[in-house]
């Protein structure tokens, strides 16, 4: 029973002996980029894609390699002639048997293209396909910057509404405790004491839910991080830490350009694709030259005798000139010419959906730091509210639900005053996702 319990234990013995991480925001995207298997992927897939495009220009060496053969005759074949050599004599019916029972081969064989415009065209995609993949893979780093700093700030939310929480309930307990007393001595009802009591038991849970709150936005970071659940991870700073350097990170982004858009970018990148396959298409048409070289080693004789070896090497030309195919090269290009067409159009709606876009963002951070402003004060007032009726319910100038209503009115002020930095950094944070911005 005690081993058993040993082993029940262990799991958490183990998270307590782990170090606590603490992160800011820049290192928490620097570990991100480095551990996040999204990124690692990417990563790789450049890599893929250089080995791709070295095994594409390999056609353009010679291709050399080895052949060996050997033969054996079963049955030869047999010659008739309608004449005998033998003068006076009749022709042989049997045939006169020819070949050898062994044949072997061995040898080099080389070619190489001189003249391939479709491979010379083929080439010259190789740049664009390795452009593609980095711009990819770019795509991807803004994609997990862009959730990192969510979460990042999804946690320090969750952290200041615990704290806005945990203050009403240390206020909600202690004024709890006030009544208590005064029920105790007398002066109050039992009803007021049961109001009181019931609001503190209402406080308490919405700060266990506001600490499970925590501890979810702090898993979602773990994992896009990529770290092991079980590590522990605190954050640095609060909302209120951004809010006097919200003026000039708006200053600092341009919003007039989508040049560095990812999206933009990729499609414009896909478009050269279609281009450059285009001009594989119309390489189609034009002949091809190819020069192949053989050097060979041949033996043949019968059983019983020896095998004598004598060499044999031939070099040519081949020439290829595409004639007809029944239109099918035509149908082609016709098809591909009407794909860079369409992706002009579509490229003038992506455009014109990404500046939409980045006009939603930019309104939802002048509306954000509006509210800031005004939530700002708005809790101040609270604040201040919730002392004065604490004092003059202790003193007996106000009722129970004046205080409640104070405290009450402070937890909506504090939440709406942390939700809205939380919108303005979301918001921002998905401008630079658009704008490109690293």
């Amino acid at each position: 029973m005690m081993w058993l319990i040993a082993i029940m234990l262990l799991p958490s013995i183990v998270l307590k002996a782990q170090d606590t991480l603490t992160v800011s925001l820049s290192k928490a995207i620097e570990i991100a980029m480095s551990k996040n298997p999204t990124i690692r992927v990417a990563n790789k897939e450049i890599t893929r894609v250089d080995y791709s495009n070295k095994e594409k220009f390999a056609a353009l060496f010679p291709t050399i390699s080895a052949s060996g053969s050997y033969q054996r005759a079963l049955k030869k074949q047999r010659m008739f002639l309608p004449f005998s050599f033998v003068p006076n004599t009749p022709p042989d019916p049997k045939g006169i048997e020819i070949g050898v029972d062994n044949t072997l081969n061995a040898g080099l064989g080389a070619s190489i293209p001189v003249i391939s415009p479709t491979l010379w065209a083929s080439l010259e995609m190789t740049e664009t396909d390795a452009k593609l993949a980095l711009e990819m893979a770019r795509s991807s780093k803004l994609a997990l910057l862009n959730q990192v700093s969510k979460s990042y700030y999804t946690i320090l939310l969750t952290q200041d509404q615990y704290m806005v929480f945990k203050r009403s309930y240390e206020n909600t307990a202690e004024n709890a405790r006030i009544i208590q007393n005064k029920f105790k001595q007398g002066t109050v009802s039992e009803f007021e004491w049961i109001r009181a009591d019931v609001q503190v038991k209402n406080a308490q849970s919405n700060l266990v839910s506001a600490q499970s709150a925590v501890n979810m936005s702090i898993l979602q970071l773990k994992m896009l991080m990529g770290m092991d659940m079980f590590t522990g991870l605190k954050v640095e700073g609060s909302l209120a830490d951004f809010e006097s350097k919200m003026y000039g990170d708006i200053l600092s982004i341009d919003t007039t350009v989508l040049k560095t858009n990812t999206d933009l970018k990729q499609f414009d990148i896909k478009t050269k694709q279609l281009n450059h396959a285009l001009k594989i298409q119309k390489a189609a048409w034009w002949p091809t030259l190819a020069a192949s070289f053989n050097y060979m080693y041949m033996s043949m004789g019968n059983d019983g005798t020896a095998l004598s070896w004598f060499p044999t090497s031939t070099a040519s030309l081949n020439l290829s000139i595409p004639i007809f195919q029944g239109g099918a090269r035509l149908y082609k290009q016709k098809q591909l010419e009407i794909q860079i067409d369409e992706m002009k159009d579509q490229r003038d709606n992506l455009r014109r959906s990404l500046e939409l876009q980045v006009i939603v963002c930019l309104d939802n951070i002048k509306k954000a730091i509006e509210k800031i402003a005004s939530n700002k004060e708005g809790l101040r007032q609270a604040q201040k509210a919730v002392s004065i009726s604490k004092k003059l319910y202790e003193v007996g100038s106000s009722t129970y639900l004046d205080f409640s209503n104070s405290e009450l009115a402070y937890i909506q002020a504090g939440l709406m005053y942390n939700q809205s930095i939380f919108d303005y950094l979301s918001a921002k944070s998905d401008l630079e996702k658009l704008l490109g911005k690293n």
